[in-house]
Parts: structure tokens; C-alpha cells; sequence
């Protein structure tokens, strides 16, 4: 059985201004095993909201292999690609990305909805995840109702509730005072204690230092890794 989620060999992307051909991403070459709980820090243009589609299937390489859960994704459709990153990948963004319109609980319990579970099922799934990040108690509230470290909250539980292989965080406290940043870094601490794999791009430092190893990306290269 093999120990890694994540395996990327040479890995490069690249896009089109024109006719201008942009390297962002030179040759990356890392792995991340299961259980393990990795940044990748970065100034901004180094490539890691690049690495970050790619490693969740938004985006695809140019150049290289990338290999998720042993999974080669070269030959997958979109529809195959769609079915892995919703089957094995949970995200939690800067943003947030919650559905305005719909309650917290609507917002945690779509992605099962979506698999085919019904309404009672995914429900109570959904809201027993609230509760293990805190909003038991807010389920029934909209996004506009809840503070940002709240939003937050509720992203993390819908990255959850399909029990996802890896979890990709996107600058997770970026739009967060520093009381409710370090919250959610704690809750992401106890997921990884749990046995959730957790792979965190930021450009600070202090947040990359809270993982168990910091992968350093510079003009689309790693040229570092660190233990923290």
C-alpha cells in the first residue's frame, strides 16, 4: 500500500499571454505521505495558488506526472476528474465560498446531496459536523449572520462532510482577525490528530510554522523544505 496522498515528479505548468509562453510552475517535485499535515509558504506570484488547482484537480499540469492516492490523473476525463476531487478532496478557502442564500447546514450539507444521499441523511450528517467545529448552536443561520472565523467554521465542516482523503486550506486565516486565525489553525491541528492529511498554502510564516513540515515555493521551484 502506498504511505503517499500526494506524489508530483518534474511538474511544471504554464500558460499563454498571446503568443507569450509564462513558465509558473519550473519543475516541482515533492510528496506528501498520509497523515501529514504540510505548508507550502510562498510570497505571492510563486506559484502556489497555481500548485494548489492542480494538486485539487481545478487546473491541470503542462509538464510531468502528478500522482494523487496513487492515481495517476493524465488520461481522466472531467467527468472522472470531478467524481476523484469530489470523492477525495475537501476545500477550505480564503474566501469562505459559502452560498449566501442558503443556512449554514444547507451549505454543509450540499456536497452529500449532491453524491445522492437523501435530505435526512445528509442533514444530520451535516449537522453533527457543525457541532464538532463549534456551530451547533448557528446551523440555521446564513452566512451574512455569522462572523468570519464562523464562515470559516462552516467551510472547514463542508470541506469534512464527505470524509475526503486530503484536505487543501487556501490561505485559511487570510481574511481573519488574529484571535479567530489562530481558532482555526487549532481545529485544523485537531483534524490532523485525528488522521486527516492537510496541505495549508500561505505566505506567513507564523501560519506555515503550525504544520509539521514547510515545503518553500520561490518563482514556481521548491527550494526548500523544513521540518517546523
Amino acid at each position: 500500500m502506498n504511505e503517499y496522498v500526494i506524489e508530483m515528479k518534474d511538474l511544471g505548468k504554464s500558460y499563454y499571454m498571446g503568443k507569450n509562453e509564462v513558465e509558473v510552475l519550473k519543475g516541482v517535485n515533492f510528496s506528501v505521505k498520509k497523515g501529514e499535515f504540510v505548508a507550502i509558504l510562498g510570497p505571492s506570484g510563486s506559484g502556489k495558488s497555481t500548485l494548489m488547482n492542480i494538486i485539487g484537480l481545478i487546473d491541470t499540469k503542462t509538464r510531468g506526472q502528478y500522482l494523487l492516492d496513487d492515481i495517476s490523473v493524465e488520461e481522466f476525463s472531467e467527468d472522472q476528474m470531478a467524481k476523484l476531487r469530489n470523492d477525495k478532496i475537501g476545500f477550505v478557502f480564503q474566501k469562505f465560498n459559502l452560498l449566501s442564500r442558503f443556512t449554514a447546514l444547507h451549505n454543509v450539507e450540499m456536497p452529500l446531496i449532491l453524491r445522492g444521499e437523501t435530505k435526512v441523511t445528509a442533514s444530520k450528517t451535516a449537522l453533527a459536523i457543525l457541532e464538532s467545529v463549534g456551530l451547533g448552536d448557528r446551523y440555521h443561520h446564513k452566512p451574512i449572520e455569522l462572523s468570519g472565523g464562523q464562515q470559516q467554521r462552516v467551510a472547514i465542516a463542508r470541506a469534512l462532510v464527505g470524509n475526503p482523503e486530503l484536505i487543501l486550506a487556501d490561505e485559511p486565516t487570510g481574511n481573519l482577525d488574529s484571535e479567530s486565525g489562530e481558532e482555526i489553525m487549532e481545529i485544523l491541528l485537531n483534524l490532523n490528530k485525528k488522521g486527516n492529511t492537510i496541505v495549508l498554502i500561505t505566505h506567513e510564516r507564523d501560519v506555515a510554522e503550525k504544520a509539521q513540515r514547510i515545503i518553500h515555493l520561490k518563482d514556481g521551484l521548491v527550494v526548500e523544505e523544513e521540518r517546523s
